[in-house]
């Protein structure tokens, strides 16, 4: 295996490697576990995740994500910890993945995720823009980040107005 550049993450960089990634950008998104799988929360993705006009995924810091991003993992490491999707083409184990949600299910289950990133917190890292816009469109109300007391990795989410 090649050794990438940046923190020193181990992986294959060869094109034939790369090719394998769908961009569906499962594995830069934030999962929470419920019910037996580990649900991708729209919105709730690394600051460097760019959505693409053909409803695709980029890293907008790709070439340096192990120097930029130290919280990223390269497919090969990422694969055995269930970081990327269940399906994939990296060889996740079955049902070992983050699973993407179509969205009538995915609203059946919201309020429960909801309570869970209430109740947890989120990493400083995310698109905190995006991760606002998702709650406010599925709640109705505004909400707010605010520093999680004692631990700086860590966002207190929040609808605005309550302590």
């Amino acid at each position: 295996m090649d050794e990438l550049a940046g923190a020193g993450a181990p992986g294959r960089s060869d094109t034939r490697h790369e090719d394998k990634c769908r961009r569906c950008g499962t594995s830069c998104h934030v999962a929470v576990p419920l019910r037996g799988r580990v649900i991708v929360v729209p919105g709730l993705h690394c600051e460097f995740l760019a959505a693409q006009p053909d409803g695709t995924f980029a890293c907008t810091v790709y070439t340096e994500r192990f120097a930029r991003a130290p919280w990223c993992h390269h497919a090969d490491v990422a694969a055995p910890l269930g970081y990327l999707a269940d399906d994939c083409p990296y060889g996740v184990q079955a049902g070992y993945g983050k699973t993407k949600l179509p969205e009538a299910e995915l609203a059946k289950v919201w309020p429960h995720l909801l309570k869970k990133l209430v109740d947890w917190g989120v990493p400083t890292f995310i698109a905190r823009a995006a991760l606002l816009a998702e709650c406010e469109r599925r709640e109705g109300v505004a909400f707010v980040l605010e520093p999680w007391p004692g631990d700086p990795e860590r966002l207190r989410l929040r609808p605005k107005g309550l302590s």
